[in-house]
């Protein structure tokens, strides 16, 4: 008798045929070129404009994207650890010596 028939039957015990399978466990790919993920997204998301606010240097900082029309052209970016949900406009005029939410791009 086939398998399936005797299964259906109650000949043939399901559990008895369970067999152990080995799976390979996905091994950490490499990027080809080396890059780590927020050094990929660096290369492929293209800011706006480029400024020496101190938020730029900041791993918080949105910038406004290449071919963005949206926002005023003063803007450089958000900040996404101030006033989460809802991200604070860095604009390029504005003076900020200091950031108690600052975290160095560099460090990591």
């Amino acid at each position: 008798m086939k398998k399936w028939f005797k299964r259906v039957l109650g000949i043939e015990d399901i559990e008895t045929e369970k067999k152990e399978v080995e799976v390979d466990k996905p091994k950490k790919r490499s990027l080809e070129s080396g890059l780590t993920p927020e050094e990929f997204l660096e290369e492929i998301m293209i800011p706006e404009k480029s400024s020496d606010h101190i938020c730029w240097g900041c791993t918080g900082l949105k910038p406004v994207l290449k071919g963005s029309k949206f926002p005023p052209a003063d803007i450089i970016g958000w900040c996404k650890k101030i006033h989460w949900p809802h991200y604070w406009c860095v604009a390029d005029f504005n003076v900020v010596k200091k950031c108690y939410a600052f975290e160095d791009k560099k460090k990591k």
